[in-house]
């Protein structure tokens, strides 16, 4: 629990002596779009072994963001089709937010309205400054977790032209006061290049 306060105090003060741009007029924007993955592979866990089509949707406005996620695997044995709902509100490059993660087709119930198809989870993440470009996530999973999981994250993104690259590690951890010996298991390379059209709303 220490280790979370002081990592929350950490990415307040980067955020805070962090330059701020002038102020603009807010916007909204509806971004919508589709990703193909080879496989479907999330904090070190396999939750497709065939190619997945993962199709968006996400609302921005001023610093509130709110969208949906699903991924729908194309074959293979594994059954785990995915549909999420978030939200979160921007404060600077410091951001907290909600995720419900629901999966109405787990091979034992289905349903998309069904309590135990979900896992909810807070997160506060910090998404990098010029002097800083790492980025930080903290995520906890407040229902449907008895355990209360803590993942936590570091990325460091970059482009190539229009592609985003970001390496990272994760570790998804037991919530308990002590903390020792922490490893990072999970580690890959995301990589993405739209290819898509986005509608802007005035």
């Amino acid at each position: 629990m220490k280790t979370f306060k002081r990592t929350l105090l950490l990415l307040i003060t980067i955020a805070s002596i962090s330059t701020i741009n002038a102020q603009e007029e807010p916007k909204t924007k509806l971004d919508v779009g589709v990703d193909f993955a080879s496989r479907y592979v999330w904090r070190g866990l396999e939750f497709s072994d065939s190619p997945a089509v993962q199709p968006y949707a996400e609302l921005t406005t001023g610093n509130f963001k709110l969208g949906a996620w699903a991924s729908y695997e194309t074959g293979g044995q594994v059954v785990g089709q995915e549909l999420d709902l978030y939200a979160s509100y921007a404060f600077g490059p410091v951001s907290v937010g909600f995720i419900d993660y629901a999966f109405p087709v787990d091979g034992a119930s289905d349903g998309y309205f069904k309590m135990q198809n979900h896992v909810g989870e807070a997160t506060l993440s910090f998404d990098g400054v010029e002097k800083f470009p790492l980025t930080v996530l903290l995520g906890v999973n407040v229902y449907n977790d008895d355990n209360n999981s803590i993942y936590t994250e570091l990325g460091y993104p970059f482009k190539i032209g229009e592609t985003e690259m970001k390496p990272f590690v994760g570790q998804e951890m037991k919530y308990i006061p002590q903390m020792e010996n922490i490893k990072f298991p999970t580690s890959g390379f995301r990589h993405r290049k739209p290819l898509k059209s986005q509608t802007h709303l005035v």
